[in-house]
């Protein structure tokens, strides 16, 4: 056994939301019925901090509502009809339809569907990148539901006991999988980051018991319980006969798992339609090497700071901390605004450190500033030049001449920062 598989297997750091003492006692009657209030009354808490707080929505539905629906239809199906469009998943995880999952499919479909027009409308951010990583890692797909059961899609999900993020990570799980956590940044609440450390739990849970359904009852429970529950079974692994010897709430977890699945898959069927698109464009990652501060970027690059955050939800302190190995941090911006980085880096990073040095200077020096006399160079209309000085750089040529460092590479033909003592160049001045 791995160390990591022992730790697992002596502690795991996803909480339970039942009780300790419903876990761990001998069970003497079985229980027919999952407690559906404990799973749907953490997913309606962690859309409510997050989605409804930040972001409203407008509907959008005549293009989607291809059964010509009227808005307060609520379509039944039957029991023979919802298992059969399960089968057509085609799903490596056996999607079982009984009564523990009907109970979901209707809580999902009817009682919660605003809850589910908010997941959906996030699905169509977060599923891709999910999706993505799943099949890179040889998982099935099916898997992003579970970050739906866990968080409702919201990266700033945190339960009572401290499981935070998209996929609920407890802070010692989390380091354990190789998530950094510290005062600023948490990674469980990178969507990327999180679901590789998601995905090697999935896997170290498969080698362990050989069953997909094991393994999300492991996710939420530990393997201690579903080992314990797999034993007073009689050494069984089918979840459904180990099920009521399994705590309270892994007991509807696995069927809410199915029921989303089922729900997320036919939602059309049901009439049930995502809002108004939250983020509409495309985004990409670039990598920074510099602190830079979330209020930098919004300026520089022409973007709220809440969309700084919405798309970069693991920096605590809404800014990207000093790292001294280059490429260590990354931040997800909309695809045109990534290509603005790459031009405006240098002035970014550069304005952040002035801005830095003011604040200090500010905060920390308790005397009036020395006062200094300063003559501006002569502006004209048309260009000037200006002849680098030993120890000069292209930031305190730009601020002599109230220019960019862009610009004057633009001016130059540069295509880095060198210069060189004596080289001459063009500046054309402000009129």
């Amino acid at each position: 056994m791995t160390k990591i598989m022992r730790l697992l297997a002596a502690s795991f750091s996803i909480c339970l939301f039942a009780s300790t003492a419903d876990a761990q006692a001998p069970i003497a009657t079985l229980t027919t019925r999952p407690n559906s209030d404990i799973v749907m009354g953490h997913l309606d808490s962690a859309m409510a901090i997050f989605h409804d707080k930040h972001y409203s929505f407008k509907d959008d539905i005549e293009k989607l509502n291809i059964y010509g629906f009227d808005t307060t239809d609520v379509p039944s199906y039957s029991s023979e009809v919802i298992s059969y469009r399960l089968n057509l998943l085609e799903s490596p995880i056996p999607l079982t339809y009984n009564q523990y999952v009907k109970g979901y499919i209707d809580l999902y479909a009817v009682k919660k569907k605003k809850l589910t027009q908010h997941i959906l409308t996030w699905s169509s951010y977060y599923f891709p990148m999910f999706e993505q990583i799943l099949d890179q890692q040889g998982l099935p797909l099916e898997f992003k539901y579970l970050a739906v059961i866990e968080s409702a899609l919201n990266p700033h999900a945190q339960s009572w006991c401290g499981a935070t993020g998209l996929w609920q990570f407890m802070y010692g799980t989390g380091l354990m999988y190789g998530l950094k956590i510290n005062g600023y940044v948490d990674e469980r609440k990178d969507p990327i980051k999180a679901t590789y450390a998601a995905c090697q739990y999935f896997k170290d849970m498969y080698a362990r018991y050989g069953d997909w359904l094991l393994v999300i009852a492991a996710y939420n429970c530990g393997p201690g319980n579903v080992d314990r529950a797999v034993r007073l079974s009689g050494g069984s692994h089918n979840f459904w006969t180990i099920m009521n010897y399994l705590p309270m709430e892994t007991r509807g977890y696995v069927p809410a798992f199915i029921g989303a699945t089922y729900v997320l898959n036919y939602h059309k069927e049901h009439n049930i339609f995502p809002f108004a698109q939250p983020v509409d464009f495309v985004t990409d990652t670039v990598h920074v090497d510099s602190k830079v501060s979330f209020a930098q970027l919004s300026k520089s690059l022409d973007m709220t700071q809440e969309q700084l955050m919405m798309l970069n939800p693991s920096y605590k302190q809404n800014m990207v901390p000093f790292t001294t190995n280059e490429k260590n941090h990354v931040i997800r911006l909309p695809y045109d605004k990534a290509i603005s980085f790459a031009d405006l880096k240098e002035n970014i990073f550069a304005s952040e450190i002035q801005n830095t040095q003011s604040n200090y200077a500010y905060y920390r020096t308790p005397v009036a500033p020395v006062k200094t006399t300063y003559v501006a160079p002569a502006k004209k209309k048309g260009n000037l030049y200006h002849k680098v000085k030993n120890g000069e750089g292209l930031y305190n040529i730009a601020s002599r001449y109230g220019v960019t460092m862009v610009e004057i590479k633009k001016w130059n033909g540069l295509k880095n920062n060198y210069i060189y003592p004596g080289q001459n160049l063009s500046i054309w001045a402000r009129k």
